[in-house]
């Protein structure tokens, strides 16, 4: 009898250890929601949906997400949202409409292109509003994105913060979440609502990507006093920030300049591909990859290729994106091909298109190239190609592309290549010096 008791008391206390444990997991998703619930609540009214609309159908061209960051009417959003605006100002107009439908003009009053970001200013004054959150969250923390995506209504996603991307030149906030169009440059907030990130992007299967709060309090701090940099009208609408597009060549400008200086700094470090040595990865944030032909049986000659790239660029425009940057390896050898050939392979290979070609003719100028022998700095025979084109509204910014012959080879040749974007001609040449002193024959 008394065993009986024992057991049943045990079972007794397992079981309400089980329901506890229930109860444990079922307790944060309740709050997670009543939080969401809140926070979106309470925020909505500081949430705005942005549009940039065409002046000649008087259709929106874009839309996307705006957030209040001060009760004076000063805005925040993804450049790219009024990117349209920025590089055709007479073609375009922006406005902005509230949680109560509302409509409203607003001016540009800053862009940060290289982290995407454009600070506005409005005529409303604002009850509600973000405030910028001044440290990182812990990773695991729960966050919301906030946003209107496919033009359905704002939203809140819940989701996680995983900390900044190791393995990029541009910083950016990996959030577990659903980050969809038209939520673009609305704030991600935690759980005290406030502004940790920007929504940006998105890679899909609840992989979304944030602009950190960190960048977004430089624009702010390095526009000192937002209400005092656009004037205000006779008619109430507000003027765009002069000079933009001078402000965004110099951005880009710098950007580069510390691209390249993370990229060229010390030796590069050095692989083995076939007869010849090459670079290998040049930056944690410039991966390479690498194939060969092998495992076919019958092939004419044996090949091996090597290729790295910066697998991010900026974007200005629909038709423009800059700051990419890619560098391959081809090594061919054979003595099946007579020399007619493997002539011919070589051309082919030469001339094969390589890089992105994300510009269009009025963004740029056409590509003139220029051919030359010369040697590396072991001596060894180069035949290389150099094309350069141009930027038309950023002057002093060109794309480059090289390509070039190892020689001296009676049945074997290494093709290199490069292409690099909005680059100065100090960088391009610096480049070029940097890739002939590290191209060899082993």
């Amino acid at each position: 009898m008394n065993n009986t008791k024992k057991i049943s008391v045990t079972n007794l206390r397992i079981g309400l250890c089980s329901l506890m444990v229930m109860v444990c997991l079922l307790i944060p998703k309740a709050v997670v929601a009543q939080d969401a619930n809140e926070l979106f609540t309470t925020f909505s009214p500081a949430l705005v949906q942005i549009k940039s609309i065409n002046l000649e159908s008087g259709q929106k061209s874009s839309i996307g997400t705006g957030f209040f960051i001060s009760a004076s009417g000063d805005l925040v959003t993804n450049y790219h949202v009024i990117s349209s605006y920025v590089q055709s100002p007479e073609q375009y107009k922006l406005e902005y409409v509230d949680d109560q439908e509302r409509t409203s003009s607003v001016s540009v009053v800053a862009v940060d292109v290289i982290n995407d970001l454009a600070l506005l200013s409005s005529n409303a004054n604002s009850d509600v509003f973000f405030k910028l959150s001044e440290q990182e969250p812990e990773k695991g923390s729960d966050l919301f994105a906030l946003g209107n995506p496919h033009d359905l209504g704002m939203i809140v996603v819940p989701g996680t913060y995983n900390g900044v991307q190791l393995k990029s030149f541009y910083q950016r906030i990996h959030f577990t979440g659903s980050i969809n169009p038209g939520m673009s440059g609305g704030p991600t907030v935690n759980q005290a609502g406030n502004v940790v990130g920007i929504n940006v992007a998105t890679a899909g299967n609840q992989i979304g990507f944030l602009v950190p709060v960190e960048r977004l309090w430089l624009l702010v701090k390095k526009q000192k006093k937002l209400d005092n940099l656009v004037d205000q009208d006779e008619s109430g609408v507000l003027e765009t920030a002069p000079d933009l597009i001078a402000d965004i060549r110099d951005q880009l400008i710098e950007n580069q300049t510390d691209l390249y200086q993370e990229l060229l700094k010390g030796e590069w470090p050095s692989s083995t591909l076939g007869g010849a040595t090459v670079p290998k990865e040049m930056s944690k944030f410039m991966p390479c990859w690498g194939d060969s032909n092998q495992d076919q049986e019958k092939k004419q000659y044996n090949q091996a290729t090597s290729n790295c790239r910066l697998d991010e660029s900026i974007y200005i425009s629909d038709s423009l994106r800059t700051g990419f940057a890619q560098i391959g390896f081809n090594w061919i050898e054979s003595d099946k091909l007579n020399n007619m050939q493997l002539s011919h392979l070589y051309t082919l290979n030469l001339n094969s298109r390589y890089g992105r070609n994300n510009a269009g003719s009025d963004d740029v100028t056409d590509f003139h190239c220029n051919e030359s022998i010369m040697n590396n700095a072991v001596g060894d025979v180069v035949k290389g190609m150099t094309c350069i084109r141009a930027y038309r509204k950023y002057e002093g910014l060109f794309d480059v592309r090289f390509h070039s012959l190892l020689l001296e080879k009676d049945n074997q040749t290494l093709i290199g290549k490069y292409f690099l974007q909005g680059v100065t001609q100090q960088t391009a040449h610096a480049f070029y010096a940097k890739f002939m002193e590290n191209v060899q024959w082993n």
